[in-house]
């Protein structure tokens, strides 16, 4: 086993909680040490494999509990920002693991149970007015976003229709890029890659309802087409709203299913 000569030191982490005192008051404490231990990962302060030290003398190093570093940690295992190994503790998750894509969403084959990944292409991508979605885009606090509308789909099955809301500050260079470049891209990725913005939650609605007119064109559905309409709200650690997928689903398709796990871990 590790001496503690061999963790990692709590200066870095204790200097970056500091360093946001003046933006983290009012915030769950536990937000505010998951975003400093982020910060020093980011920062490759922290690197990938380093081993952390316990719980009880990281919570000794600042002025929080024990179970605001438990759920904290818990976080950050949930973000891919760190694994626990029985018996060892908690470390710096390896690169190949800092995958942003926590929720992935995939269909299940009702008859053998068996999970299918989709594939996608890309129809459409156009700035729009937020005002023009209502409630859907509310949350995104701004004038206009990024809306990339996709088919998706499996082999052997209809396809499905998505829609992708994305902050025009993240997505706009898409805009004067060729469609095919961006069938199959993972947006979840670029966010990542491009700006350090992972899915940390989702909140989902869904309800029977009127297929868009996009959908029942792409689909090639005779409209008006009641079908099923999935919204899913993607929040980061900081509870900022960051994207939002809609997938609108004809009578008779497959089922679909959101899997809160990391592909391969």
């Amino acid at each position: 086993m590790d001496n503690a000569s061999d963790k990692l030191s709590l200066a870095p982490l204790v200097a970056a909680w500091e360093a946001l005192e003046p933006e983290g008051k009012g915030r769950p404490k536990y937000l505010r040490l998951a975003e400093a231990f982020s910060g020093c990962i980011q920062q490759a302060t922290y690197g990938p494999g380093g081993h952390l030290p316990g719980e009880t003398e990281i919570a000794a190093s600042l002025p929080i509990g024990l179970s605001t570093v438990q759920k904290a940690l818990s976080l950050l295992v949930e973000q891919g920002l760190i694994i626990r190994r029985r018996k060892l503790g908690s470390f710096i998750a390896d690169s190949r693991h800092q995958v942003p894509e926590v929720h992935v969403y995939r269909f299940r084959d009702p008859d053998t149970g068996q999970w299918k990944m989709p594939y996608t292409r890309v129809v459409d991508i156009q700035r729009v007015p937020t005002a023009e979605f209502g409630p859907l885009l509310i949350g995104f606090d701004a004038e206009q976003a990024i809306r990339i509308d996709r088919l998706v789909w499996v082999t052997g099955s209809q396809p499905a229709f998505g829609t992708m809301f994305l902050r025009c500050d993240h997505a706009e260079p898409l805009l004067d890029r060729p469609l095919e470049e961006l069938h199959g891209i993972s947006y979840h990725r670029m966010l990542w890659e491009d700006f350090r913005v992972r899915t940390a939650t989702v909140r989902h609605s869904s309800r029977a309802d009127l297929l868009s007119r996009q959908a029942c064109a792409h689909l090639d559905l005779a409209a008006p087409h009641v079908g099923m309409i999935w919204d899913a709200y993607e929040h980061d650690s900081q509870d900022t709203l960051q994207l939002i997928q809609r997938f609108e689903l004809p009578r008779g398709h497959r089922p679909m299913e959101i899997v809160e796990t990391k592909p391969g871990f």
